[in-house]
C-alpha cells in the first residue's frame, strides 16, 4: 500500500509474500528454513514441497545468505549457535532472524559444557 514510498526491504518482503501466497493458493506446502537444506537464494523442491531459502528471511541479505550456505559445507553439523555464527561470520541480527524463524531450535546457544 506504500507504493513508491516502500523501502527496498519492504519491496523484497512483498515479493516473498506474493510468492508464498501464490503457492498456498495452489495447495503447495511451504517448508521452513533449515540450516542444512535451505539454499542461499533459491526456493528448492523437497519431497513435493517448497523449502524457503535463507534470503527469504527479513534481515538476511544476499551476502549473509551465501555465507550461511557456504558455512555448512566447511565442517559438518553445527554444535551450537556460537559455532554457526563463528563459521558463517554473520551478524547477531542474522542469528536473531534465524532464531525467530525457528531454524535454531535444535541448537544449544553455547558450545560450553555445563557440569551442574
Amino acid at each position: 500500500s506504500k507504493g513508491k514510498e516502500a523501502t527496498a526491504k519492504e519491496e523484497a518482503a512483498y515479493s516473498t509474500f506474493q510468492i508464498v501466497n501464490e503457492m498456498l493458493a495452489r495447495g503447495i506446502e511451504v517448508l521452513p528454513i533449515d540450516l542444512y537444506k535451505s539454499d542461499a537464494q533459491k526456493y528448492l523442491v523437497d519431497g513435493g514441497r517448497i523449502r524457503l531459502p535463507f534470503s527469504s528471511l527479513a534481515g538476511v541479505g544476499g551476502a549473509a545468505a551465501e555465507a550461511l550456505a557456504q558455512a555448512r559445507q566447511s565442517g559438518g553439523d553445527y554444535i551450537s549457535v556460537e559455532d554457526l555464527q563463528a563459521r558463517s561470520k554473520v551478524t547477531k541480527a542474522v542469528i536473531d532472524s534465524l532464531r525467530e524463524a525457528g531454524a535454531l531450535a535444535q541448537l544449544p546457544e553455547s558450545s560450553q559444557l555445563t557440569l551442574f
